[in-house]
């Protein structure tokens, strides 16, 4: 779960210093401190809370199973399109090249071959991380 912590301090000439801190995170349970104010005043309440944490944490858990499984079936579909991609420059440098074209096939194909390489060689890195990357 994510996480997001800042502080921020300051001093100015007289020596006074002011600090200020927050915390942020996406998790669904109140903290400790929170649910023993809460059982001091509607014990009750603090089962619900933890059922309720129970139900949501279930909730995120199959929401990461189905965004993970698009997230293999697009990269799947990525790959074979690639080598689709790939075999029809192939093939077609191939047809230039039988057909009394050798130039021209073998610039087909080289090409169709370099814009692949580039085109995975160059992927940005933040899309190698997949929907499991954490913010701190």
């Amino acid at each position: 779960m994510a996480n997001k912590a800042l502080r921020a301090q300051h001093t100015n000439k007289r020596g006074d210093q002011l600090t200020v801190q927050t915390q942020e995170t996406d998790s669904p349970i109140l903290p400790v401190v929170q649910l023993e104010q809460l059982h001091g005043f509607r014990p009750d309440l603090v089962d619900f809370v933890i059922s309720q944490t129970s139900i949501e944490a279930d909730y995120r858990r199959r929401q990461d199973a189905v965004v993970n499984r698009y997230i293999f079936i697009e990269r799947l579909i990525g790959q074979f399109a690639a080598i689709f991609v790939g075999f029809l420059g192939i093939g077609g440098g191939i047809y230039a090249g039988v057909n009394g074209q050798p130039w021209l096939g073998g610039v087909i194909a080289s090409v169709t071959i370099g814009t692949l390489a580039v085109a995975f060689l160059r992927r940005s890195p933040t899309s190698r991380r997949g929907a499991s990357a954490k913010h701190e």
